[in-house]
């Protein structure tokens, strides 16, 4: 198999801790050309690191090493300015999210790769984490039957708990309605990332489904890291059964509460114990393998690695991402209209 080339567009936290050592990781399909940044030292570390050239002019990048995509992890307000010079060039894209800003540059970015035929993925990560893809194959698999109710309880936030909720009710059924309410509220005052806090700033929003299931998505300013908070799950109510975190549960003979016990399988690769498959024991068995199980990377890599198989299947075989920009868009929409309607006095915001 050729490997595809990609360069990298930024060279901060995210992209020197998760992207560039998972690229890495899997050199023999992909081969890193090029470190873009906008001039930081960083970018030239990153470069060095790798072994490869370090450009601060994106442009002068794409068309000297003429990737076959490119990786965009910069400040999202940039993420459209990038995405367009690539796709402009015919090049396929890879981002972080969100795909953009607005909904009127995601939506020329959109029509741009379709004129182009140029892909266009995004790199949703928290339904491709390893713990929530056997989550949803047991969904898929109907053991839950249908789900009526999604819930992000300090989970994750923005259009990372919109796509979380709808990786439950079905990434094919539309949100028509949705409500967004904020609160501030004084708390003991405590240590909080480097200072002293005894302020709390929470974000909530219901979501209504077109079929009549129902989300929740529930964040606060303290979710990351706060001694007073820190607790957080991902919780859906179906038919048969439910799932508050990892305690997963159906109903048994029409009186008994079954749990559902979720076994995770090791193996070694290159000397590192890594994620072989996870097994609940369901009749039949279901079963999430990892597709990386070969390459040395952590359950957190094993996700980018998952986006990137995504956009390189893309590119190869000419198909449609695994996610794909239309779905970061529907995202970006339902966490703009949350903002509209706690700014207007919690009125729900219809949905077209």
């Amino acid at each position: 198999m050729d490997k595809l080339k990609v360069a990298v567009v930024g060279a901060g936290r995210r992209a020197a801790g998760a992207w560039l050592p998972t690229i890495n990781a899997l050199d023999d399909q992909l081969q890193l050309v090029a470190v873009c940044n906008k001039g930081a030292t960083r970018g030239e570390e990153q470069a060095n690191k790798y072994d490869v050239k370090w450009y601060t002019d994106v442009e002068k990048m794409m068309d000297t090493e003429k990737p076959d995509f490119v990786a965009i992890i910069v400040n999202p307000a940039n993420t459209h300015i990038v995405a367009k010079a690539a796709l402009e060039r015919g090049i396929s894209v890879i981002t972080e999210t969100p795909v953009a800003s607005s909904l009127e540059d995601a939506d020329m970015l959109i029509e741009l790769a379709e004129k182009k035929g140029a892909k266009l993925e995004v790199a949703e990560n928290l339904y491709r984490m390893p713990s929530e893809r056997i989550k949803r194959e047991l969904i898929l698999n109907g053991v839950f039957g249908k789900i009526w109710r999604g819930h992000n309880n300090s989970k994750t936030h923005n259009y990372h708990a919109v796509s979380l909720v709808r990786s439950y009710i079905g990434f094919d059924i539309p949100i028509r309605r949705v409500i967004g309410i904020q609160g501030e509220f004084n708390v003991e005052p405590h240590e909080y990332r480097g200072t002293t806090t005894d302020m709390e700033r929470s974000r909530h929003a219901v979501f209504f489904f077109e079929n009549g299931a129902l989300g929740f998505s529930h964040f606060t300013s303290l979710t990351f890291g706060s001694p007073l908070r820190g607790v957080n799950s991902t919780d859906f109510y179906g038919e048969k059964g439910m799932a508050v975190g990892d305690q997963l549960f159906v109903l048994e003979d029409g009186k008994t509460r079954k749990p559902i016990e979720i076994k995770r399988h090791t193996c070694s690769a290159n000397g590192m114990d890594v994620l072989d498959k996870f097994v609940a024991d369901t009749d039949p068995e279901v079963i999430w393998d990892n597709p990386f199980k070969n390459y040395k990377l952590s359950d957190g890599m094993i996700t980018i690695a998952s986006e990137l198989a995504s956009i390189m299947k893309a590119v190869r075989d000419d198909v449609d991402p695994e996610y794909g920009a239309v779905n970061g868009r529907i995202d970006r929409q339902i966490d703009l209209a949350i903002s509209e309607s706690h700014k207007n006095g919690n009125l729900p915001v219809e949905i077209e």
